[in-house]
């Protein structure tokens, strides 16, 4: 079964924070050496090492980063760890690892559903999960939207997840895109495999895919890119087609340790009309509801 684990010896904890504000110099060189230390575990490691590592020891590192970028610091704090030239130069690598932890435990999920007598199960047993469902319950009913008729989901990878769960949750009709042929494979096998087929449909392709396809929101997965090229390219299309909104995953905070956030000329002509940051439950995206402009 695909459980991770969730107990292990975590990194940083509150004792080491008594009488601080989490926000302040002390703070800082805790979490500096806590980054420190996860980068001189990773920083000889290629991806085809990562990929080698066992399910335990990947998922072991990524605990070890997900207590650092869910540490609840101050804004200043934040912003010195992100701006600090020596964590930016160890930056890369560290997302280098995020990346690959994430097509790694992605893969070991869809063969379980493809295997599984009971496709759910995995799903539903998946220490994730609960993340996932958080985010698709902020998306749904926290953004000033209504329920979408058919969503369009840019860079759905190989386990659909979110697509998933919209229609599990909300009855939601959908289109997944990804340009790797691998993933599209993959999201297509694990849609029919949940018996999912007529409710979501999986394509090759990219932005320009959604040009004469019937959608009434799109939605930008976080580790979708270029962000700039697919800001562009929904523009061609609205300019052409009725104005729709788009939804963009993106990172904030000390999450931006795990992926570059969206930056302003990402998104040329459109503009933020909601931002949520995460709340509960660990989730790592922020979601900014955005809408085009003349």
């Amino acid at each position: 079964m695909h459980l991770f684990p969730f107990q292990h010896d975590h990194q940083l904890t509150e004792y080491e924070f008594i009488n601080c504000c989490k926000d302040c110099e002390r703070s800082y060189k805790i979490v500096r050496e806590q980054l420190d230390n996860f980068y001189h575990q990773i920083r000889d490691y290629t991806q085809d090492d990562l990929r080698r590592l066992t399910q335990s020891e990947i998922y072991q590192l990524y605990l070890v980063l997900d207590d650092i970028a869910h540490f609840e610091c101050g804004t200043h704090l934040a912003d010195q760890i992100i701006g600090s030239p020596h964590i930016q130069k160890n930056l890369p690598k560290i997302r280098q690892y995020y990346n690959t932890f994430f097509d790694v435990h992605e893969s070991y999920l869809v063969k379980e559903i493809l295997t599984a007598d009971d496709p759910w199960q995995p799903l539903l047993f998946f220490g994730l999960y609960p993340r996932y469902e958080a985010l698709i319950r902020t998306q749904m009913n926290a953004l000033d939207l209504p329920l979408p008729q058919q969503l369009a989901f840019i860079g759905c990878g190989p386990l659909p997840l979110s697509l998933i769960l919209m229609h599990r949750l909300y009855g939601v009709k959908s289109i997944g895109v990804d340009m790797n042929p691998q993933a599209v494979a993959l999201a297509r096998q694990c849609v029919e495999q949940l018996n999912m087929s007529e409710a979501i449909t999986i394509i090759q392709g990219n932005q320009e895919s959604l040009l004469d396809m019937d959608w009434d929101l799109v939605v930008i997965a976080a580790l979708a890119e270029p962000k700039e090229k697919i800001f562009a390219g929904l523009r061609q299309i609205m300019a052409v087609h009725e104005k729709k909104p788009v939804i963009c995953r993106t990172y904030s905070g000390l999450l931006t340790l795990l992926h570059p956030p969206l930056k302003v000329n990402d998104y040329k002509g459109f503009k933020i009309q909601h931002e949520i940051r995460p709340g509960a439950n660990r989730v790592n995206n922020t979601l900014l509801q955005l809408e085009m402009v003349e």
